[in-house]
């Protein structure tokens, strides 16, 4: 799989606001599949990330093509995510599937958030207060989570400290397999791993801690026109801050330096 780029998702260790778009960098991403080394008696399938344009990213010029037999692109119900769809049939012989698109990403800092709390329903964030299979908020990480934040009480106070415990206390593995799989009771035993693992560890901290969280997923900006960006998927990390919105953090980014 080969992607080209001279831009991409942007990744953010500090966390102010900008609104302005003088800060970005825009570019073509090219993505090439080939699943054809799958035996030909089984129908394969695909599943992609389809990128939308929000108030931080402008999306155009959408382009897939291949020898797929049935595509189509979906939203998960749950977390309402678009997704690319693409099928095989068995028999097929080879496999292939190109996607590209034009995206124009600005950069996005934080570094004034204000300490008083604003007043907010935890019911409208239930989906990013909850539990996932790999990141559980109850048990030994709801006791870590009380420990890390135990005499803090704004919502910012409790993610400063439980964004500082992840920086402190967990490693980069370089022998992680890919970004890591994000189980976090096996982390909290030994907390080394790559970006998915340890932002998970901050994201489950901080919703047993009662803050909302969610892991974010995308790809590292080019520096250089043409420049393979194959393997710089990236897990980043955000926390939701009333009358702030969402606050991207990235204790994994931390640690890699």
């Amino acid at each position: 799989m080969k992607k080209i780029c001279s831009f991409i998702i942007a990744v953010l260790l500090v966390i102010v606001y900008s609104e302005s778009w003088a800060e970005s960098i825009s570019g073509k991403i090219i993505m090439d599949f080939d699943l054809s080394a799958h035996t030909t008696d089984k129908e394969v399938q695909i599943w992609l990330p389809y990128p939308v344009s929000d108030s931080h990213q402008h999306i155009t010029n959408i382009h897939v093509e291949g020898n797929y037999t049935e595509y189509a692109v979906y939203t998960d119900q749950k977390f309402q995510a678009p997704m690319i769809y693409a099928k095989w049939e068995n028999g097929a012989k080879t496999r292939k599937l190109t996607f590209s698109f034009t995206a124009k990403r600005r950069k996005i800092t934080r570094d004034i958030l204000p300490a008083r709390m604003v007043a907010w329903d935890p019911s409208d964030y239930k989906l990013y207060l909850a539990p996932n299979r790999l990141g559980p908020i109850d048990g030994e990480v709801k006791k870590l989570a009380d420990d890390i934040t135990e005499g803090k009480n704004t919502l910012l106070e409790k993610a400063k400290a439980v964004y500082d415990w992840t920086c402190e206390n967990t490693y980069r593995n370089p022998k992680t397999r890919g970004c890591g799989e994000g189980n976090v009771c096996l982390l909290l035993n030994d907390p080394g791993g790559k970006c998915v693992d340890i932002n998970s560890i901050f994201v489950a901290l901080a919703k047993a801690a009662g803050i909302p969280a969610r892991e974010m997923f995308g790809i590292r900006q080019g520096k250089e026109s043409g420049q393979d960006i194959t393997t710089w998927y990236h897990c980043w990390a955000e926390f939701y801050l009333p009358g702030n919105g969402w606050i991207p953090v990235d204790p994994a980014d931390v640690r890699k330096m």
